[in-house]
């Protein structure tokens, strides 16, 4: 486990650096179309692909340790201590609302060959339906039980896990994995309420 939690420790710190740097660098410009491929990867050489797409969930939080401080980090059970990773998923969620980094609808269903992207002109809307959980709850302390509307602001309180779109394969005797894409995992939760488990959004690790 603890190599595994090496490679995801590599992985997220590596998609920091994505989230925080400045996109002048891009060779495209997604906005200008409204499905984007899915991107390339510098490996050339023969390739025994073991699944084109997989799609899990990895946990970066676990609530159950007493002390996830930046003193005492557990890196065999949580990957990421709690101040690192409150601030990747605030700035993730930051940049993702503010369009720095481009956003794509997720779908149940689908190849995933493409990704249909949020443009830049409802990401604000988007972004504001999708963060603020609505629901109705039954007033029971009254004989009529009137329904009472209830909403929840979802922040990076609420993200404990990425989901993780990559591809499988062989090359050069080695194993290799590439990411495609990365979601926030939502877990809501209230009073009485079972807890709801969400994902809402892509957003693409390459979209070359």
């Amino acid at each position: 486990m603890g190599k595994i939690s090496f490679v995801y420790v590599f992985t997220i710190l590596m998609l920091f650096n994505f989230v925080s740097c400045n996109e002048k660098n891009k060779t495209t410009d997604p906005t200008k179309n409204e499905f984007v491929k899915t991107g390339k990867y510098d490996y050339y050489g023969e390739k025994q692909i073991i699944t084109n797409k997989i799609m899990y969930d990895v946990s970066i939080c676990n609530d159950l340790l007493n002390d996830r401080s930046r003193q005492n980090p557990d890196w065999f059970w949580e990957n990421i201590p709690e101040v690192e990773c409150n601030t990747f998923i605030a700035t993730l969620l930051s940049d993702a609302r503010n369009g720095r980094l481009p956003i794509y609808y997720f779908e149940l269903t689908g190849d995933y060959e493409s990704f249909e992207r949020v443009q830049p002109e409802y990401v604000q809307k988007f972004m504001d339906s999708v963060l603020t959980y609505k629901f109705q709850i039954l007033d029971t302390t009254t004989k009529k039980g009137n329904i009472i509307d209830k909403e929840i602001k979802l922040d990076y309180k609420n993200v404990k896990k990425l989901r993780f779109l990559e591809e499988w394969f062989l090359g050069d005797g080695g194993f290799h994995k590439r990411v495609i894409a990365v979601a926030p995992f939502f877990e809501i939760s209230y009073p009485g309420m079972e807890t709801i488990n969400t994902v809402y959004f892509w957003i693409l690790v390459n979209n070359q």
